[in-house]
């Protein structure tokens, strides 16, 4: 199953991707969309910059799934309302950075998450590995889990 990963710059976008590709993380600035493993990773620009929007629907015609990431310490969002619908894909949801993050800033960013559309939510953090296994497990095999 391939996905599409979207949020803003320095949200865990790349490291995610690398993470569930079991590469070694090693930092770096996404100039480009880039295809690791299954994934799609995407500048944050795209999403920063409502007039690449448009970059993002072309890229998500190639995806089976769009993932919109949210860093819990993050405190702007750029994720509207409904935002999903412009995919035509399923959504979903995946909070990172948990491990620095505070309740409120888990149950904020949830709320953003769920009002952009995106169903089944995942709370991960890269280094700790939380969550992920469950992600894992979920892209794998997550139309036979619906």
């Amino acid at each position: 199953m391939k996905y599409m990963m979207i949020g803003r710059s320095g949200c865990g976008k790349t490291t995610l991707c690398q993470v569930l590709d079991q590469q070694q993380l090693a930092y770096k600035k996404t100039q480009a969309v880039e295809l690791i493993g299954d994934a799609i990773d995407t500048p944050g620009e795209y999403l920063e910059r409502r007039s690449l929007y448009s970059a993002l629907m072309v890229t998500a015609a190639d995806a089976d799934l769009v993932l919109i990431l949210q860093d819990a310490t993050d405190e702007e969002c750029r994720f509207a309302p409904a935002m999903g619908s412009m995919f035509q894909k399923p959504l979903l949801g995946v909070i990172t950075k948990t491990d620095l993050a505070a309740p409120e800033q888990l149950e904020k960013a949830r709320t953003v998450l769920e009002l952009a559309g995106a169903s089944p939510i995942f709370c991960i953090s890269n280094y700790t590995k939380q969550g992920i296994p469950e992600l894992k497990t979920y892209l794998l095999n997550g139309s036979k889990m619906d």
